[in-house]
């Protein structure tokens, strides 16, 4: 265990810990260990991953509370469901080896271009190329929706979504981790007048808060399943989607450049129908898929998903992503890290949203689901890192493409 000390925004000097997890205890499960441990409390400060093993930062006064907390975690990874059955992620499409013009990181040059501007943690503003870039792609998915699926009814749904409806969604279920919240001060002339005085002060204001009753939407198809509850589907009349808007997701300490943040765009084809109809639907939404890979020839991976819910419900769903091939991710090289970010995904739902809100089709069986998902910050991110930020250094397919939609 390492003692550090540092001085906060106030001034005030905080004694830090930083201490090792017990890998013997998590060996079954380290990746989805160390995934979740930024989530097991609030009082973690940072969790790193190094030839040491997995570090977890505390300020010295929370250290029992935090190893507290993350004996529950231990207790959930050794408790029979989880250990040593770990579900293998398959490539379906494979084209890592195409080559990338550019392997420097683009983040800082960012930032210090003004393109990318922080504006709170996991919370950016977009100007110049990467805005671009991100227009060009948010452009593309809408004109390529409407001209593969005629019928297809747009909406931009609102941030804000009722509780109550996320739970009778399952979302909390099984991504409790991600959830953020909505709620104002309690209508209290006191706590209002205070606030109004005194401002934020020690923080202690916050503790007069109303009981949420919003949450801030995860995923942008949250909204659709809903709209359609207790309606009847026509068989041969499939219906089809193109939702956009903001989402939000609380990523805690796994916030990293513009690969995963707080606050994002997010674009999804939906469809419902028979199972035959919404497969033959995601074939097609795919196709634009393709499209970028060949006219950027970008270095893009078809995988299926494993995703990181939360411990309770991890093995059931990661074996039914995997084996009943639920949710595929469209995934793009980062040079810089050699690594790879999911910048799509292709979810097959089943009646996974139709059955808690009775979508049937007129022999009255529940219809099958799907949604085909963008995040158009990670699309934007992947193209400029493989690309570079110089405009006139990209290949012909690359400019032309992107010049059909923005001005470069």
């Amino acid at each position: 265990m390492m003692e550090k000390d540092y001085t906060n925004d106030q001034g005030v000097v905080v004694q830090m810990v930083t201490f090792l997890c017990d890998e013997e205890r998590i060996s079954s499960d380290r990746q989805f260990f160390y995934e979740m441990l930024p989530y097991v409390s609030p009082k973690i400060v940072s969790v790193d991953k190094d030839d040491r093993g997995i570090a977890v930062a505390c300020r010295a006064c929370d250290e029992g509370e935090v190893r507290a907390q993350i004996e529950i975690l231990y207790g959930m990874v050794e408790g029979g469901g989880l250990k040593g059955r770990e579900v293998p992620v398959k490539t379906l499409e494979d084209y890592s080896g195409v080559p990338v013009a550019n392997e420097e990181s683009i983040f800082e040059q960012l930032l210090a271009r003004g393109d990318v501007r922080e504006m709170a943690h996991g919370s950016y503003a977009y100007s110049g190329l990467f805005l671009k870039a991100l227009q060009y792609f948010d452009a593309k998915i809408e004109d390529y929706g409407r001209a593969t699926f005629p019928s297809i009814c747009e909406h931009d749904f609102p941030v804000l979504h009722p509780i109550s409806r996320y739970e009778q969604g399952g979302y909390f279920e099984n991504f409790p981790h991600y959830m953020m919240f909505q709620t104002s001060l309690k209508n209290d002339i006191q706590v209002l007048d205070r606030f109004a005085r005194e401002g934020v002060g020690d923080g202690s204001v916050f503790e007069q808060t109303r009981t949420p009753e919003n949450v801030l939407r995860h995923a942008a198809c949250v909204p659709v399943y809903e709209m359609l509850e207790g309606a009847t589907v026509p068989s041969d009349a499939p219906l089809e989607f193109l939702v956009s808007g903001t989402c939000f997701r609380n990523e805690g300490a796994n916030v990293f450049e513009l690969a995963r943040i707080n606050e994002f765009h997010m674009k999804e084809y939906v469809f419902v129908g028979s199972p035959e109809q919404c497969s033959e639907r995601m074939v097609k939404a795919k196709l634009l898929w393709d499209f970028w890979r060949e006219t950027f020839s970008a270095n893009t991976k078809l995988d299926t998903a494993n995703d990181s819910f939360f411990a309770s419900n991890y093995k059931k769903l990661k074996f039914f992503q995997v084996l009943g091939d639920s949710k595929r991710e469209f995934k793009w090289k980062i040079p810089a890290h050699s690594s790879y970010i999911s910048c799509g995904s292709m979810n097959f739902h089943r009646t996974h949203f139709s059955k808690p809100f009775s979508i049937r089709n007129e022999a009255r069986d529940y219809c099958y689901t799907s949604c085909f998902a963008f995040g158009v910050e990670r699309l934007a991110f992947a193209l400029l890192s493989q690309k570079g930020l110089d405009v006139d250094a990209w290949d012909d397919p690359t400019r032309a493409e992107l010049a059909r939609y923005v001005e470069l």
